[in-house]
C-alpha cells in the first residue's frame, strides 16, 4: 500500500489539516480505515488517535482509492468537532466467534 498526498490544507480556525491522497494497492484488497489512519499519521509524524478518515473511494477494478482526511492538533478537537459514528468506524473490527 502506497499513500500519496494529492492535496494538503491548513484549516487554521478549526485547528487542524485537510488531506486529500491517493492509495496504491493493486493486486490487493481496499485498505481498512484503521490501516490508512495510521500511515496517515506516520507521514505526518502525528498521533493516530487524531487523525480521522472522512472518505475512502475505491475505483472499481484498478486498485486505486481516493480519500480524505482530517488531522487535528489534539484529541479533545477530534471529540469535539467530528460525529461520533465517524470515529467507531476507525475502531478495529472483531473476529467473528471470538
Amino acid at each position: 500500500m502506497k499513500i500519496e498526498i494529492l492535496r494538503e490544507r491548513a484549516n487554521k480556525p478549526l485547528r487542524r489539516k485537510e488531506v486529500e491522497f491517493r492509495i496504491d494497492h493493486i493486486g490487493g484488497t481496499t485498505p481498512s480505515r484503521p490501516d490508512v489512519r495510521n500511515k496517515i499519521a506516520a507521514k505526518f509524524d502525528a498521533d493516530p488517535e487524531t487523525v480521522v478518515v472522512k472518505i475512502l473511494k475505491t475505483v472499481y477494478g484498478a486498485g486505486i482509492t481516493h480519500g480524505r482526511a482530517h488531522i487535528y492538533e489534539n484529541k479533545s478537537d477530534v471529540r469535539t468537532i467530528e460525529h461520533e459514528y465517524l470515529l467507531k468506524r476507525h475502531e478495529k473490527k472483531e473476529e467473528a466467534g471470538a
